[in-house]
């Protein structure tokens, strides 16, 4: 940035002068004198500036800002974001298929053959069964709650890993390649892969059994929750 700042300093006092000059020129040329050749000179662009500042400008341009942490942290986000919207849908899906604590509190109070035979009359009544297309939706919101949460969780333990992060700054900077011009990130739980891809020449860089030590087991959830295998 010290060299676009100081092309474009460059270029900006040449017009400040040049319209200092212009507005005396005027005065002079209003009052009968006769300014000499040359008088505008030193207020020219000249090619060496606009080399120098274009280069400036193509220099930022090439330059990568992001850093892997930057880039894993950016895909924390964005998976925390869509692990949140998968939780609305499960929400929503949840309320849908509500009607089966209904019909399971009917059910259970129903101990005696008349009250068995007034639920009987009641689900002929109203239908109460549940929609194959209402379970889809509420198994791929779980779904997606479980993959986003993987995501989520990878990328901010791998943007906390220094190791990990300085090896791919470095594989960038070695392979000319700016962190900016990342295509993909992605987590794999199944086989514990982290990948990231980049647009130049199909490179990517991946590690693979890295968030060993922090993989929670679904037992571990289970019991966090209270679920020991029982309905």
């Amino acid at each position: 940035m010290v060299d676009l700042k100081a092309a474009a300093e460059m270029i900006e006092h040449q017009l400040s002068l040049a319209n200092n000059i212009a507005w005396e020129i005027d005065f002079n040329a209003h009052t009968g004198s006769v300014v000499g050749n040359g008088t505008v000179d030193a207020a020219m662009i000249n090619e060496t500036m606009v080399s120098a500042y274009n280069n400036a400008i193509d220099n930022v341009r090439n330059t990568s800002y992001l850093t892997a942490k930057d880039v894993l942290e950016d895909q924390h986000n964005i998976a925390i974001d869509n692990m949140h919207t998968a939780i609305d849908n499960l929400v929503s899906a949840t309320s849908v298929l509500q009607t089966v604590s209904v019909v399971a509190d009917m059910a259970e109070s129903a101990t005696t053959t008349e009250q068995q035979i007034e639920v009987q009359a009641a689900l002929t009544v109203t239908d109460m069964s549940i929609d194959q297309q209402d379970v889809d939706n509420f198994n791929d919101a779980l779904t997606d709650v479980q993959t986003f949460a993987q995501q989520a969780g990878a990328f901010l333990a791998a943007s906390n890993d220094t190791n990990m992060t300085d090896t791919i700054d470095n594989f960038a900077a070695q392979s000319n390649i700016a962190m900016a011009s990342y295509t993909a990130v992605s987590y794999v739980q199944d086989i514990d892969q982290l990948m990231i891809s980049f647009d130049q020449s199909n490179a990517y860089i991946s590690f693979q059994g890295y968030m060993t030590g922090n993989t929670k087991t679904a037992e571990e959830i289970y019991d966090a929750v209270g679920y020991n295998g029982r309905s």
